[in-house]
């Protein structure tokens, strides 16, 4: 019989009071709101429009509150029933960019639609290939997750987006004092005050930022002026493209992003339940249906493409709450807030020293995970080897990015992710020094 972790406050299926669950909630809803810009970005690079850019904004906030709720579900055949919110989703967003250009957003939505299917389809062999990811292998991916956040987390942490900017010390200092309002309501608390660390810390954050003028007049203003409630409307609302030239690039894209949420699930599994030995696959099958169904979704809206996110689950390992029902919660929120404009506003004006210290903060868990779970397989010298190349090819992107400058374009969504390199090289690397093995030693290998 398999137990769950035992410093768990809320446990998988328990059902907080109402007043922690809301406030579990929103902190969750702070972090699903970190990628918000993207969208943004993405309709002022195309010309969309504030009207535009603010309709894709509200609804790609929409698709990703249903998916959160649609991951905790658990049905036959969908849903993982783990704690994992949505976000809209990093790894799609240069796809999304390339399709937003080429055909508007009719071609997004098409395309995204086409992703979505494709995931859906890997979901469904998922379990049919789960000798490519024995217990190491699925540690690894769970490492490179949490790696993928240190980029974006530190450079925010320091408030340095480009080589060459200056320090600001004014930033660093809120950066600093946030991460150890959290680290030490984490460190210290021995009673549910630890639920609230991120949150308390992110109201610390606020307050300084907005006392030491961090955050933009321009922010304030447009917070200020967002009406409290707001209909989404999208120009050409039932307006769908394909086109069969970026069809590799989004197939790619859409493994990949199968092959992040399969980390994050994993990483889901291991809080809940740190002594089973074996993951469990049908879940992490229906796990990824229901992921794949949130882009179709995305698509069908017209939202960003939607993904599972890495620091929402490594939150909830660090607050100890991973109750299912905070993801009813925060998906609920967080589709709501779709319907109004100045909440959402004040969620991606957060300023940039909060959001830093609250990515590097979760990062550390994520990261300590995923070598907890390589630590726990017995490395013999196979396995140290095809471990230990996947993780300097995954690597080498992160330090040598220039190295793969050549490769083909529709290649290059492989080699422009240090997550999908090292999993891919894993993966190949696992199976090639397996060969010769024994059917017995073989078997034994896939067990762990």
């Amino acid at each position: 019989m398999t137990t769950t972790a035992n410093d768990l406050i809320y446990e998988l299926d328990d059902h907080p009071p109402t007043g922690p669950l809301a406030l579990l909630a929103v902190q969750h809803v702070v972090l699903m709101s970190s990628t918000l810009v993207l969208p943004a970005v993405m309709m002022s690079e195309i010309g969309g429009g504030d009207q535009q850019a603010s309709a894709v904004l509200a609804l790609t906030m929409m698709a990703c509150g249903i998916g959160t709720i649609l991951q905790s579900v658990r049905l036959p055949g969908f849903g993982s029933g783990y704690l994992c919110p949505n976000l809209a989703g990093p790894n799609f967003f240069p796809a999304c960019m390339s399709a937003a250009w080429l055909g508007g957003i009719p071609l997004m939505r098409g395309m995204t639609i086409f992703a979505g299917l494709t995931e859906l389809l890997f979901a469904r062999l998922v379990s049919k290939i789960a000798f490519l990811f024995p217990k190491q292998v699925t540690g690894l991916v769970v490492f490179f997750v949490g790696l993928g956040l240190v980029p974006v987390g530190t450079s925010k942490f320091m408030t340095v987006a480009y080589q060459g900017d200056p320090l600001m010390p004014m930033n660093v200092l809120v950066s600093a004092i946030t991460l150890t309002v959290m680290a030490g309501i984490n460190v210290m608390s021995t009673g549910n005050l630890r639920l609230y660390g991120v949150l308390v810390g992110m109201l610390v954050g606020y307050a300084l930022s907005l006392g030491l003028g961090l955050i933009s007049p321009a922010g304030l203003s447009q917070i200020a002026e967002a009406p409290w409630v707001g209909l989404p409307l999208l120009t050409g609302g039932a307006s769908f493209a394909f086109h069969w030239s970026l069809a590799p690039t989004f197939i790619i894209v859409s493994i990949c992003g199968a092959l992040k949420s399969f980390g994050n699930l994993v990483l889901a599994e291991k809080v809940n339940f740190p002594d089973r030995k074996a993951t469990d696959m049908k879940a992490i099958q229906n796990g990824l249906t229901a992921d794949a169904a949130t882009v179709v979704i995305s698509g069908l809206i017209g939202g960003m493409a939607s993904d599972t996110s890495s620091s929402n689950v490594s939150l909830s390992a660090s607050t100890g709450a991973t109750s299912r029902m905070i993801g009813y919660g925060a998906g609920a929120v967080f589709f709501l807030l779709g319907f109004s404009p100045k909440l959402a506003a004040v969620l991606t004006h957060m300023p940039t020293p909060v959001a830093g210290a609250i990515l590097v903060f979760v990062t550390c868990f994520m990261i300590m995970s995923g070598l907890q779970i390589i630590a726990a397989v017995k490395l013999d010298a196979r396995r140290t080897f095809a471990i230990g190349l996947a993780f300097c090819a995954g690597l080498s992107v992160d330090i040598l990015p220039q190295a793969y400058a050549g490769v083909a374009p529709w290649l290059r969504p492989i080699f422009a992710d240090s997550l999908t390199l090292a999993t891919i090289a894993a993966v190949l690397l696992t199976q090639v020094t397996r060969l010769g093995l024994p059917r017995e030693t073989t078997a034994a290998h896939k067990e762990s």
